[in-house]
């Protein structure tokens, strides 16, 4: 059975041959996504202020607006580092995950997997993340320049095709929902340069490399020697000892 909700009614369906295909497509899929607590904050705040239905439906809208970006756009998504709270080197409990039980279309969950495939991105989970930092990200770069045009962006991102949405309509005019917490508790991105400047939270060679050798991640790695600059006499030195 589909989930017959809103969203189903405002972006376009995913290519079918039978009804049969089609019931498929659209039946729900539930999973418990391991997000980090930043992401989950901001799902969580922006459900209420532009007025959806449940975390879910938050997501979803994520999902549908990823998707519908160009390919050039999806690259830059799934294929620049970003460090809007970086984590290389993070061991055990350093950096723990909060969950968050969503359904998602399943033809999103299909989507999913091919990104995560053809961009070599380690799970479906890690792509979701990608995506709330993608998204956050622009926020944030907004932010930066002033508060307004921190809500402003983020107002723009959540009123996708939902220019109808009498839900969306009741949420920004709510007082509440315009006196939200203006302060967006994101971590900042990097210094960026070259074809780096074009996204504001995506890592340089030169910052990655340094992260690598503060945290001394995979000290046993090709990584970490190329971060160092051994030489392969001194890797095989250090990795004696």
């Amino acid at each position: 059975m589909s989930m017959r909700l809103a969203d189903l009614s405002r972006w376009p369906l995913p290519p079918m041959t039978t009804p049969r295909e089609g019931v498929y497509l659209l039946s729900p899929m539930e999973h418990t996504w391991q997000l980090m607590p930043t992401h989950l904050r901001w799902i969580q705040a922006c459900t209420k202020r532009y007025g959806f239905d449940d975390e879910d439906e938050t997501l979803r809208h994520l999902l549908y607006i990823a998707n519908s970006e160009t390919p050039k756009q999806k690259k830059l998504i799934f294929r620049i580092k970003r460090c809007l709270h970086c984590h290389v080197g993070a061991r055990g409990s350093q950096h723990p995950k909060v969950a968050l039980k969503a359904k998602i279309h399943r033809f999103q969950w299909q989507w999913l997997q091919n990104v995560t495939s053809k961009c070599n991105i380690k799970s479906i989970e890690k792509s979701i993340r990608v995506i709330c930092d993608f998204y956050q990200s622009r926020v944030q770069e907004a932010s930066l320049k002033s508060t307004e045009e921190g809500i402003a962006k983020e107002r723009e991102i959540f009123s996708i095709r939902r220019e109808c949405d009498k839900r969306l309509l009741t949420a920004i005019n709510d007082d509440d929902v315009l006196a939200l917490d203006n302060k967006n508790k994101m971590t900042q991105g990097c210094d960026m340069k070259d074809e780096l400047r074009s996204d504001p939270a995506a890592c340089s060679p030169e910052a990655t490399l340094a992260a690598i050798r503060h945290c001394q991640v995979g000290r046993g790695s090709a990584s970490y020697a190329t971060a160092m600059n051994e030489t392969a006499e001194e890797t095989k030195e250090r990795r004696a000892k």
